[in-house]
């Protein structure tokens, strides 16, 4: 059996509904695959932060800064409460190499035009009153946002339906459907073929390994990523609390690290993360299972720094492979091979997906992206 598509999109995480919402606005009848549920990867084991501080420069900050514009008006376009809300943002330096890199980064940005502000250790207390004294040295503040990771992908999901999207939950792909070095679509586990003239890849940390049956190495690997989240609190946090180290030490293929960062969500709950362990260092037997290793070392970070979290109570904890590349830039565009698109390996997802869906819609109607998508990882 056979079923034909405009287009295809594997991956119904962040960068799957956008993109697949933006293909049936433009009026391309499309499929949305997905393995599970929608969210039921990465993207739903996400802080919902709208992240504009740890982008990269260059043509990622461009599109950073695009993002969040248009993030501030999804709501609107979905017809939907995404929970979009101005929220700050604190990348802060715990020791002398952090602060190096963290100065660095600040000057970057301040003169790429980012309004961003330097704060000593003394006004960092007075932003974070329940951060324990004499425990960091600086920080940089920009105000960004926050959304319900959920209603947004629900709410893009729901949108592209009333366009004419197919969605496929609980349907896992086997391959790419090859011919004659083209891809003609998708082979899924059921033996069913599903035909279009193209097909994008954006299922974040099993990128590489579906795109090996096109025969094409993607380098966007996984680390098994680890948070909890804490009963409700009254306001406890003013800003999203991240570690410098988390941006420079917490992901790669060497060794697990743990960093702290340290969110409130609209509810109140305290999001707490993160371990990464690289998916070659995690037991096969454990990979979906909280790790004592994580346990003990966040409960010393979070303990050293918010001691006034000592007693709160855990509610539960999640588990997940958690995509990245090494260059810390995403493999995005057109692949070499003729029919395949491929999006994965963002350092952030919710604040860059409405601009992904936008430019992979603009890739299949005109056949261009219409800014320059060579400072990416091309496969």
């Amino acid at each position: 059996m056979r079923r034909q598509f405009d287009c295809i999109v594997i991956g119904g995480g962040y960068f799957g509904c956008s993109i697949a919402y933006h293909l049936s606005k433009a009026g391309k009848a499309t499929a949305l695959i997905e393995q599970k549920e929608i969210a039921s990867g990465a993207s739903g084991a996400n802080f919902g932060c709208v992240q504009v501080q740890d982008s990269n420069m260059g043509m990622s900050l461009t599109l950073t800064l695009r993002g969040i514009e248009r993030m501030r008006t999804m709501g609107q376009e979905l017809q939907a409460d995404i929970g979009f809300e101005p929220f700050g943002s604190l990348i802060v330096a715990e020791d002398a190499a952090q602060l190096q890199e963290l100065e660095n980064l600040y000057q970057q940005k301040k003169e790429a035009g980012l309004d961003i502000d330097w704060l000593s250790a003394a006004q960092v207390l007075r932003a974070e009153p329940n951060l324990a004294p004499k425990r960091i040295l600086a920080a940089t503040r920009y105000t960004q946002a926050k959304i319900y990771p959920f209603h947004y992908m629900y709410a893009l999901v729901k949108k592209a339906r009333e366009q004419g999207l197919t969605l496929m939950e609980h349907t896992p792909a086997a391959s790419l459907w090859m011919e004659g070095g083209t891809c003609k679509g998708v082979i899924l586990c059921s033996g069913e073929a599903l035909r279009a003239e193209q097909t994008i890849v954006s299922a974040g940390s099993w990128t590489r390994e579906f795109c090996q049956t096109a025969g094409l190495d993607v380098p966007v690997y996984s680390v098994k990523a680890e948070a909890f989240v804490t009963e409700p609190l009254k306001p406890f946090l003013n800003n999203f609390y991240s570690s410098a180290g988390f941006f420079t030490e917490a992901h790669g293929q060497e060794a697990a690290a743990t960093s702290l960062c340290i969110h409130q969500s609209h509810h109140g709950n305290i999001l707490i993360g993160e371990t990464a362990k690289p998916d070659g260092r995690a037991e096969l037997a454990y990979a979906d299972m909280s790790s004592v290793e994580h346990c003990a070392h966040i409960h010393a970070l979070l303990t050293r720094y918010f001691p006034a979290l000592e007693q709160v109570q855990v509610l539960r904890s999640w588990v997940t492979r958690s995509p990245y590349t090494e260059s810390c830039q995403p493999v995005f565009g057109p692949s070499s091979v003729e029919g395949l698109i491929l999006a994965a390996g963002f350092k952030s997802a919710a604040i860059l997906s409405p601009v992904v869906g936008d430019i992979v819609a603009q890739l299949v109607v005109k056949g261009k992206a219409g800014v320059d998508l060579s400072e990416f990882i091309y496969v």
